[in-house]
C-alpha cells in the first residue's frame, strides 16, 4: 500500500469532496458550540444567578434593617415600658429581708384604720416535698390578731387588698369581746408573697 505524500494531500479535489467538508465544518461548528456552551456561557450564568439571588437575599436584609431603624423609638419605648412593670411587680413583691418592714407597714395600716393589733407574726408552713427550682416568688401567710370595730375592720381589710404590695385577705374570725361590745376579738390571715431570686 503507497502512502500519500504531501503533494497528493494537497492536491485533493475540493470540489469532489465537498460534501464531506460541509460535514466536517458543521460537526467543527457543533463542537465548538458545546465547549463554549458547557466551559465558557454555563459557569457565566450560573455565577450570574448566584450573584442575583445573593442581590435579592441582600436586599431583603437591607429592607429588615431600615424597618427595625424605623422601629427603634418603639422598641425603646417598649423596653422601658416593660422596665417599668417589672419595677412595679418587685415594688408589689418584697424580699424576704423586706418582711420586718412589710410587717410594719401593716401595724401602721391597722392603726390608721382604727384597728388595734394584739399581734402579726408570719406563719410557719409546713415544708413543701419538692420546691420548683424556676419558682421566683414563695408565699407567705401572715397571722394578724387585733380588736377592731366592723366598719374599722372593713376599712383595714380595704387597705390590705388595695395595698401596693401583692396581699390576699383569705380567713377571717370575728367573736364577741364581752368586756368591750364594740371592739371585737379579730384574727386576720393575710397572704403575701416574696421574692426568691435576686434580680
Amino acid at each position: 500500500m503507497q502512502i500519500p505524500d504531501l503533494q497528493s494531500l494537497l492536491k485533493i479535489d475540493f470540489k469532489k469532496n465537498q460534501k464531506q467538508i460541509m460535514i466536517f465544518l458543521v460537526l467543527m461548528a457543533v463542537l465548538l458550540v458545546i465547549v463554549y456552551f458547557n466551559f465558557i456561557l454555563t459557569p457565566q450564568v450560573t455565577r450570574v444567578v448566584h450573584v442575583v439571588i445573593e442581590m435579592s437575599r441582600q436586599g431583603a436584609d437591607l429592607k429588615n434593617a431600615k424597618r427595625d431603624i424605623l422601629n427603634v423609638p418603639k422598641f425603646k419605648h417598649a423596653i422601658l415600658s416593660y422596665k417599668e412593670k417589672v419595677d412595679s411587680y418587685e415594688r408589689m413583691l418584697p424580699a424576704e429581708q423586706e418582711i420586718p418592714t412589710l410587717l410594719e407597714n401593716l401595724s401602721a395600716m391597722a392603726k390608721s384604720s382604727g384597728v388595734k393589733i394584739d399581734s402579726i407574726m408570719p406563719v410557719a408552713k409546713k415544708e413543701e416535698k419538692a420546691q420548683n427550682a424556676a419558682q421566683v416568688y414563695q408565699e407567705i401567710p401572715i397571722r394578724i390578731t387585733a380588736k377592731s370595730g366592723y366598719h374599722e375592720l372593713g376599712a383595714f381589710v380595704a387597705n390590705l387588698e388595695n395595698a401596693e404590695r401583692f396581699m390576699k385577705v383569705v380567713d377571717i374570725s370575728i367573736r364577741s369581746n364581752k368586756q368591750s361590745p364594740k371592739r371585737h376579738d379579730v384574727e386576720i390571715l393575710v397572704l403575701t408573697y416574696i421574692l426568691t431570686k435576686g434580680k
